[in-house]
């Protein structure tokens, strides 16, 4: 048996968690041989009890780790464990980390740069309007929207980054073969077929269950540097996965709602115990571009900034012009062959956009 399907075996057990089964991993460095012990054993093993051991010593678990494979394979679907170079590394900064991960579509590089839209399945007209705009927003500048494919605003936010021409990821509280809600079908489509991914830490045959989207949404708070409320209710599964992303030490942001909507309650709430609000997709990478390098580490490749690369026109043409020795409008309405008036205007926006800042003698890049 191979240390991937062992770990697969493990993770298609009923009733154990990714926890307790890192507490018999902890024990040998050859996960296989977890099988090959005996109930006395097992028992000693904080956490695991007569029923989990019988589980784990039922040699037919063995053959639905072969069934599992086959039946992910016939509609294309990866099955990942934390053995395999291409599982989501993200994921390990949660403290119970799933021990595989099943995956449709594809992560690339980019979704580094990766940002949660939560909010409830029946938002207002306010949210609606604000996920697609947010999202839409995002998407164009190269950030990659990961929602959890729900009715309401995940799937307002799927819809608008893929409107976007961006990339989006869907993080699923059922198996990839029953997929919830059935509506989201064709979007789900969409998103595999090459804009993002779908991603599940269920077996290929697991129905939705309430139970499952506390576990989905701590999936969703680890792959993004940030979380995005939309709105929230008191009582919102937003909350969860704006809880955890502050547990994973990620900033929370949220736009402000009415006062007068009890659809805001929560997320109002949020603001006034410390998160960050946000009126524009310019502040969520005001937020987030620092943590992207970090996590890029050092000696990365320097890349250009998500806001400087969603420049066009002429406000891309005088910031290319400028790097980090000023430079005086005269000189830029010479080599830029446009008006002083139009040099003037356009580095106003950058400034105050925080892509350019003043100095003597002119102006240089800020990012």
């Amino acid at each position: 048996m191979t240390p991937a399907d062992a770990l697969l075996r493990l993770a298609l057990i009923p009733g154990l968690g990714p926890i307790t089964a890192r507490k018999l991993l902890a024990e040998t460095d050859d996960p296989g041989a977890i099988f090959r012990w005996s109930m006395d054993r097992l028992m000693a093993i904080d956490g695991i009890g007569p029923e989990r051991a019988r589980k784990i010593c039922d040699p037919r678990a063995g053959d639905a780790v072969a069934a599992e494979r086959a039946a992910a394979v016939a509609v294309g679907v990866r099955i990942l464990t934390t053995e395999d170079a291409d599982y989501p590394r993200a994921l390990s900064t949660l403290a119970d980390p799933p021990l595989a991960v099943w995956m449709r579509g594809s992560l690339e590089p980019s979704d580094q740069l990766a940002v949660a839209v939560v909010g409830p399945r029946r938002p207002s007209a306010y949210g609606h309007r604000q996920a697609t705009r947010f999202s839409t927003g995002l998407a164009r500048i190269g950030a990659t929207v990961v929602s959890g494919l729900a009715r309401g605003i995940d799937t307002i936010a799927h819809e608008a980054a893929l409107a976007g021409k961006g990339r989006t990821v869907a993080v699923l509280g059922s198996g990839l073969g029953a997929l919830y809600p059935e509506e989201n079908t064709a979007l789900a489509e969409r998103i595999a077929a090459g804009s993002g991914a779908l991603l599940s830490e269920f077996p290929m045959a697991t129905p939705p269950a309430p139970g499952h989207f506390p576990r989905r949404n701590r999936l969703v708070a680890a792959l993004s540097l940030a979380t995005l409320v939309i709105e929230a209710g008191e009582k919102s599964g937003a909350l969860i996965t704006a809880r955890l992303a502050i547990e994973l030490g990620r900033p929370v942001l949220v736009l402000p709602g009415s006062i007068d909507n009890p659809e805001c309650a929560g997320s109002n709430q949020l603001i006034r115990d410390g998160a960050t609000l946000v009126a524009s997709v310019d502040h969520i990478l005001e937020e987030v571009e620092p943590l992207l390098t970090l996590s890029k580490g050092a000696g990365a490749a320097p890349k250009e900034s998500p806001r400087a690369a969603a420049l066009t026109g002429r406000e891309k043409q005088i910031y290319q012009m400028l790097d980090d020795s000023p430079r005086g409008v005269d000189d830029l309405v010479r080599v830029c062959d446009l008006p002083p008036s139009v040099i003037s205007t356009v580095l106003l926006s950058l400034e105050l956009r925080r892509l350019v800042k003043k100095q003597p003698g002119g102006f240089v890049r800020a990012v």
